[in-house]
Parts: C-alpha cells; sequence; structure tokens
C-alpha cells in the first residue's frame, strides 16, 4: 500500500508542493541525488539470483520534503535527514514508520527531508553520496530550492544536520559524515549497524560535540557489531552509556552524548515502537 500525494502545483525545475493542516509538503529533485547512478546503470545488482533493474529501483532522484506548520524561519533550525532500509521506499517507509507524524510530534524547529535511495531493493549502496562533493552539491541545490519556495532565508546558509536511518540505511548515512561541509549534531541508527564503523567512530572523534544514538536488537544482525564497537569506545576510554531501552530516560543522553540501547522490539519495530524517532529527535536536539 502508498500513500497517495494529492500535489496541487508543479514546478518544472525543482519540483511539487502541497500544504495540509499539519505543514507544507514538497518533492524536490537534484541531479546530485544518490540516483540514477553511473555503477548501478553498469552493474545492476544482483541479489539472491535475482536482478535489480536500474530503471526501476535506480532511477528515482527525488526527495520528499514536510515543513511543519510551526517552523520559524527566522531562527535557528536544523534538517533532519532520514533514510530507508532494504526494499521500501519513501511513500512506503512514511506510512509504515509514520515518520512525518512522528516528526511533527518531536515539536523541533526542524525541516524532515527524506531523500529516495535504492528504491524496493535489497541494497545499501549509497549511489552518488559515495563519492566527494556530491553530496555537498545536493545541499546546495536543496538550500537554493528551499529559499525560492520561500521556506528559508538566507540568514542561515549552513544548518545543522541530523541523520537517522532504519537497517540497511547506515551506510549512505556513513559517507555523509565522511564527506559533508554541515555539521551533524546527530545520528541515529535504527538497528543500522551492519558495517562502517569506522566512519561513525571517527566523525564522533573529529566533532566532540556530535551525539549517536545506537539502538539495536538480538535478532536484526547488528547485536555483535554493536557490542564489538562498545569494546572499541571502552578500549579507547571514550564515555559511552549502554543501557536497556525500557530504562531509557531523557537525562541519559543529558549526560552521555553516546548511547547504546538494547531493544526487546523487533527489527522493525524500533522505529514507531515507544515513539523512538519522535523521542530520540527531542533528546538529539536538546
Amino acid at each position: 500500500m502508498k500513500i497517495v500525494f494529492c500535489l496541487t502545483v508543479f514546478f518544472f525545475c525543482f519540483g511539487a508542493s502541497a500544504q495540509n493542516e499539519k505543514g507544507k509538503f514538497l518533492r524536490f529533485y537534484s541531479t546530485h541525488a544518490m540516483f540514477p547512478d553511473t555503477f548501478r546503470n553498469n552493474h545492476p545488482r544482483v541479489y539472491d539470483g535475482k536482478m535489480y533493474a536500474t530503471a526501476e529501483h535506480y532511477a528515482d532522484s527525488s526527495t520528499y520534503v514536510f515543513v511543519p506548520d510551526y517552523f520559524n524561519k527566522a531562527k535557528p533550525y536544523v534538517l533532519v535527514l532520514y533514510f530507508h532500509g532494504w526494499n521500501n521506499n519513501i511513500d512506503t517507509a512514511l506510512l509504515q514508520y509514520q515518520l512525518q507524524q512522528q516528526f511533527y510530534d518531536a515539536h523541533q524547529n526542524a525541516i524532515f527531508i527524506f531523500p529516495e535511495s535504492a528504491k524496493n531493493a535489497p541494497d545499501s549502496y549509497g549511489g552518488k553520496w559515495e563519492q566527494p562533493g556530491e553530496f555537498n552539491w545536493y545541499m546546495q541545490e536543496l538550500n537554493l530550492f528551499l529559499k525560492e519556495k520561500g521556506l528559508i532565508t538566507g540568514q542561515f546558509t549552513k544548518p545543522s544536520l541530523i541523520l537517522a536511518g532504519h537497517s540497511g540505511a547506515y551506510r549512505v548515512m556513513s559517507y555523509i559524515l565522511l564527506y559533508t561541509h554541515h555539521t551533524c549534531k546527530g545520528t541515529i541508527l535504527f538497528d543500522a549497524l551492519y558495517g562502517q564503523t569506522e566512519k561513525f567512530s571517527m566523525y564522533l572523534k573529529m566533532h566532540p560535540s556530535s551525539r549517536l544514538i545506537n539502538i539495536y536488537t538480538d535478532n536484526g544482525g547488528t547485536l555483535q557489531n554493536s557490542k564489538d564497537l562498545e569494546a572499541c569506545f571502552k578500549g579507547w576510554h571514550w564515555p559511552f552509556l549502554s543501557i536497556e531501552e525500557a530504562s531509557f530516560h531523557i537525562s541519559d543522553i543529558r549526560n552521555n552524548r553516546i548511547i547504546f540501547l538494547h531493544s526487546l522490539q523487533t527489527h522493525n519495530e524500533v522505529v514507531s515502537a515507544n515513539g523512538n524517532f519522535t523521542r530520540f529527535l527531542q533528546l538529539i536536539n536538546l
């Protein structure tokens, strides 16, 4: 099942926009989006004996943008970039995990940015954003788009980012941390620590005010990597908190910028169970 978007006004150079009772949502298209990508054009993804064609799975350059009705462009704000995991897309993930509602409920002075990645495919590859420069050019186009729509002013030219993603989203998030010119206030991994731990670790080392929340499950495939990274942090004498999700409290992140949360939820429940996306955004952006 997919969300049907009633796009009332079309902008041929960038995308489309519409209004509802909770804010404005838009579609933005960029030549520097993750896809289409030369590598996947030449080397289609093959997984479990099935080939995932470029035209169907690696050709969507769209980004979903949501600006809540309480957003104040005259005040400092953050951009929250969210990334879906395998076998998903923007529309289905918005519905499945109630992402827009959860974002709205966090009541942050922020704009929700949801770029399309590998669409309905079992693939963590980040496309063009695994190349130096591409993500920053995308951000320049996004900034121009938001200004032309009157959603932001030129007062805040380089807002901070919060990165959040589920499952296979870990890879593109790690490359953003490697190459971005923006400051990342925090990273939220929803059962997503499958690899690239050196990139997450190096960013935390080089940016001592950046936060990390890593929530993991027993059966999602991230348990051992989470334990291994905890062991690294312990060996490096980095302060962090490892705690059960059920025992987690707001004071924990006030006193610890690196949090490992062990959850009894399933792999797909960790995003929306307990309003996790809502409360983690509130905590990261304290």
